[in-house]
């Protein structure tokens, strides 16, 4: 069977990460190039299954998914979320509260 991809936006990567408490990686998920997104999205793929073995203790949801991918991508490997508990939305940083989504059909 063939890996199912995750479509994000670098813009959503680092709205999630933010989510998850990774301060550090937002403006490095922000800076990535689309050329380096599909990569990105393949890890994410590989790990939205229900055998992800993500160092993780509550339910996987797709921003997790995303917030662990751009980890792997940026830092190599796969790391225990800094906080499991999302961040309430209202206290996001502007720039990161409406992410753009890739646009239909540009991940073809």
């Amino acid at each position: 069977m063939a890996q199912t991809n995750v479509i994000f936006s670098a813009e959503q990567a680092a709205a999630a990460l933010w989510t998850y408490g990774e301060d550090d990686l937002v403006e490095r998920a922000l800076a990535l190039a689309d050329g380096q997104m599909p990569i990105l999205w393949s890890i994410a793929g590989s790990h939205w299954t229900t055998d992800h073995g993500l160092p993780l203790n509550s339910k996987l949801v797709l921003d997790k998914v995303t917030a662990f991918a751009a980890i792997e991508f940026i830092e190599g490997r796969v790391r225990p979320l800094a906080q499991e508990r999302r961040r309430p939305k209202a206290k996001m940083p502007e720039r990161l509260r409406n992410a753009r989504p890739v646009p239909p059909g540009a991940a073809n």
